[in-house]
Formats: C-alpha cells, sequence, structure tokens
C-alpha cells in the first residue's frame, strides 16, 4: 500500500463505532452488474479501492445468499475479495464452515475483520498478529451483536493461511492410528456386519484425549455402548463425539480451544480393549473423520 492511499485511508477509516443493523444490510440477489445495481456498486467500490481513487469508498456492508453449486473460493473471486475478507467477517475458521443457501455477509473493501473479544484458538492467534493498518470498530447485529475490528487492505500471513486451508479438526490423540475405520465392518462384539459410525484411535488407558476443534462442551455423560463419553458442538453444524473414556475433564457448557485436554482415554462401555472412539457429526449425521482429520490411517 502506497503512503498516499494510507493517509486517504486514514480519512476516511476511522476509530470511531459504526452500528450495522441486521435489518440494515442491502441484499445483492445476483452477482451481475447489468441486473442487479447492488452488486455493481459492490463491485465499483471494490475497483477504487483497489485503484486508489479518490475519493476511497466509505465501509458498507451487503447481504448475499449463495447458490448450492458455490464455495467460499467461488463466492470471494464473484466480488473480487480476498477469501479471507468474507471468512473474518462471517466468523469461518476454515472453509468447511462454508454453508451455501445462508446468507453470508460481504464488505465493498477488503480487509480483515476480527472480533474485539476474540473467542477460540483460531480468532486470537489473528488477535495478537501485529497488523499495519489502524482498525475500524463494526457493531454487527447479524452475528450476535459482535463489535469487530476492520483492518482494511490486511491479508493472512503465509502461517494463518496454512492454519485457515488446513484440516478441519486435528488429531484427538498425540500420536494417533486408526485400529478400526469409519464405515461398514465385522462387529468385533457380535460378529457379522455392522456401520461403524467413527474410527477406533490406538490409545493406552490414560492417554490424554484433546478437543480436536473450538467449540462447548454439549453433553457428557455414560453410554452402556459408549462407555464415558464428550460431545463437543462446534460451528459450522459439527460436533465431534470421544468415548470409552476413562475420566472426563471437563463440563457441559464448557468452552474448549483445539488442543485443550478434555478427558483421559479408557476402556468403559462396551469395548475389546483400551482405546479412543472418535466420531465427527455434521447436521446430526455421522460423517468419515478420516476425510476431515489430519492423522495416520494404520487400515489403509
Amino acid at each position: 500500500m502506497t503512503i498516499r492511499k494510507y493517509i486517504l485511508q486514514l480519512l476516511v477509516i476511522t476509530l470511531f463505532t459504526v452500528k450495522i443493523y441486521a435489518d440494515s444490510y442491502p441484499l445483492i440477489r445476483v452477482t451481475s452488474e447489468k441486473n442487479d445495481p447492488l452488486y455493481r456498486q459492490q463491485q465499483q467500490d471494490v475497483e477504487a479501492w483497489y485503484t486508489g481513487t479518490e475519493p476511497l469508498p466509505a465501509l458498507t456492508i451487503f447481504r448475499y445468499k449463495p447458490l448450492l453449486s458455490e464455495n467460499l473460493f467461488s463466492v470471494a473471486a464473484a466480488f473480487n475479495l480476498p477469501y479471507e475478507t468474507l471468512a473474518t467477517l462471517n466468523r469461518m475458521e476454515n472453509p468447511g464452515i462454508f454453508n451455501p443457501g445462508n446468507y453470508i455477509l460481504i464488505p465493498n473493501i477488503p480487509g480483515l475483520f476480527i472480533p474485539e473479544k476474540p473467542s477460540g484458538r483460531w480468532e486470537k492467534m489473528l488477535k495478537e498478529r501485529k497488523k499495519h493498518t489502524e482498525p475500524q470498530k463494526i457493531i454487527v447485529e447479524e452475528i450476535s451483536r459482535t463489535t469487530m475490528l476492520f483492518y482494511p487492505g490486511e491479508k493472512f500471513s503465509a502461517e494463518e493461511r496454512i492454519r485457515f486451508l488446513g484440516s478441519l479438526f486435528s488429531s484427538p490423540l498425540e500420536n494417533t492410528i486408526i485400529t478400526s475405520p469409519f464405515g461398514y465392518r465385522d462387529s468385533p462384539i457380535h460378529g457379522g456386519l455392522s456401520f461403524h459410525p467413527g474410527v477406533d484411535l490406538r490409545a493406552k488407558t490414560g492417554t490424554e484425549v484433546k478437543a480436536a476443534r473450538d467449540g462447548i462442551i454439549k453433553e457428557t455423560g455414560e453410554l452402556k455402548i459408549y462407555g464415558n463419553y464428550v460431545i463437543i458442538k462446534h460451528n459450522g453444524g459439527y460436533e465431534s463425539v470421544y468415548a470409552h473414556l476413562s475420566r472426563i475433564l471437563v463440563k457441559v457448557n464448557q468452552h474448549v480451544n483445539a488442543g485443550d485436554v478434555i478427558a483421559l482415554s479408557g476402556n468403559s462401555g462396551i469395548s475389546t480393549g483400551p482405546h479412543l472412539h472418535f466420531e465427527i457429526r455434521k447436521d446430526g449425521k455421522p460423517v468419515n473423520p478420516s476425510q476431515l482429520t489430519s492423522f495416520y490411517d494404520l487400515s489403509r
């Protein structure tokens, strides 16, 4: 960014608080300059920002409902914005949280949006990094009246980019080996074909079990099959399940960050030996953890 553009930017982006209410977001219906005047205005503002045309546009937030065929990267390209601008404004910690068909917020200026009071390791990581531009405060009504700091023109660092684009979940164990995969298998307990809704990970009794992603403890308890278990609720409709535990170290409604120790592995419930049963659910339905988590799969 040139010195001239930076000075002009400070004349427009000031430190006072701007309230952006949910019913004030103009709705962009289609990404066509010919057919949608709001989209045309957003595009003109973005171009003015990139070229440094005077006067620089003031921050404006729009709404847009992505098509089922669109993803975070295609929407960012359509609006001529970096994907990190959309991700941070909509509080996405990875691309997997993007849900086509749901409204998202679209700004007219590129930059990073970081909560004044960050939640979770990812947002704290963004907040701690030194920025090169002065922020503007905005109150985003649509995101639970969250006060956001907007850093115009900023982008992810190399480390932040790797973290954002990496696996949706981290491994719940320090050293992980899958001993029983997701899907249909011969039941080790009853015999015959049965569906296994998660993966079994090799772990001695007492091994530390870590939260695979930031979230809120939704449920803890004991079941006949699962034994002692913990369920964590995550953004984007995801939940992670940890079962056959020997000890539970968290309480319901407690906030945990990825990597926090939540339990110790064990052999409770119906089990053939000490291990960790690990599940990921999306909108209540089990999905294959091997496709969303970074760990070594011994079964392959």
